[in-house]
C-alpha cells in the first residue's frame, strides 16, 4: 500500500493511493523473474485501472562486494482507455555495492508520454540514470537517499532530474518507508498537469 504510485518522481495514480502486489522467482544459474500488478490512473481524469508488469533477468556476483544485474521488463495497462499508449518495454543494467550503493541505467525503445504543449508523443526512446545509497542506523532502521535523471529528449527534446530521501523501518515481514520525493520543475512541463510535484510518500509492504 502506498500513498501514491510514483515513477521517477511523477504520479501515475492521479495523486491518489495505490495498491500493488508482486511475485518473485529465483531460478538456478542466477536467473530471476517477477510479475506484478499495481493500481494506476494513467490520465488524472481517468478511472483507476490495473497496470501489469513482468520481468526476466540475470544476476551474478562480480566479487565479494559487487553484484551486477541485467533485466528486461514489459509494462502495460490493458484496460485503460488507450492501452497501446501505456505499453512499453525497458532494459535495465545495475550494479550494487554491499547492498548499500546502487547504480542503474535503463533504456526503453517504445515509451509514450503526454506533456502540455506537446500533446501525446508515441513510441520514443527514453533513458534513465539513477544512483542511491542506504545506510543502516540501528536494528531494522535505515536511511536512504537517491538522485536520478530521466532523458526524454527523443520525445520532447528535454529531460528532468528527480531525487528523494527518507527512512525505512523493518519488523519481521513488514516494512514501512517514508520519503520526500523531489522532481525538478521541468518534470511538470513534461508530465500531466499536477502530477510532478514535491511530496511525501509513505509505503507499507508485507513480504511473504
Amino acid at each position: 500500500m502506498a500513498s501514491d504510485y510514483l515513477l521517477r518522481g511523477v504520479s501515475f495514480s492521479g495523486n491518489d493511493p495505490a495498491l500493488s502486489s508482486e511475485v518473485h522467482v529465483q531460478f538456478s544459474g542466477n536467473f530471476f523473474a517477477s510479475a506484478g500488478v499495481i493500481t494506476s490512473r494513467p490520465q488524472p481524469a481517468a478511472d483507476m485501472t490495473p497496470e501489469l508488469n513482468a520481468t526476466l533477468g540475470f544476476a551474478a556476483p562480480l566479487n565479494e562486494d559487487w553484484i551486477g544485474r541485467v533485466s528486461v521488463a514489459h509494462y502495460e495497462a490493458p484496460w485503460s482507455a488507450y492501452p497501446d499508449f501505456y505499453r512499453y518495454d525497458e532494459l535495465t543494467a545495475d550494479l550494487t555495492w554491499r547492498d548499500r550503493w546502487h547504480l542503474l541505467v535503463s533504456y526503453s525503445p517504445n515509451t509514450s508520454r503526454y506533456a502540455p504543449g506537446y500533446g501525446p508523443v508515441w513510441h520514443g526512446n527514453a533513458l534513465g540514470f539513477e544512483t542511491s545509497y542506504q545506510q543502516p542506523l540501528r536494528h531494522g532502521l535505515q536511511a536512504f537517499a537517491g538522485i536520478g535523471y530521466y532523458d526524454l529528449s527523443d520525445l520532447f527534446g528535454d529531460g528532468y532530474w528527480y531525487g528523494s530521501f527518507g527512512v525505512t523501518l523493518s519488523r519481521q515481514q513488514w516494512e514501512f518507508d517514508l520519503s520526500w520525493v523531489m522532481p525538478e520543475a521541468t518534470a511538470q512541463r513534461l508530465s500531466y498537469p499536477g502530477t510532478a510535484q514535491q511530496r511525501l510518500l509513505a509505503t507499507l509492504t508485507w513480504n511473504f
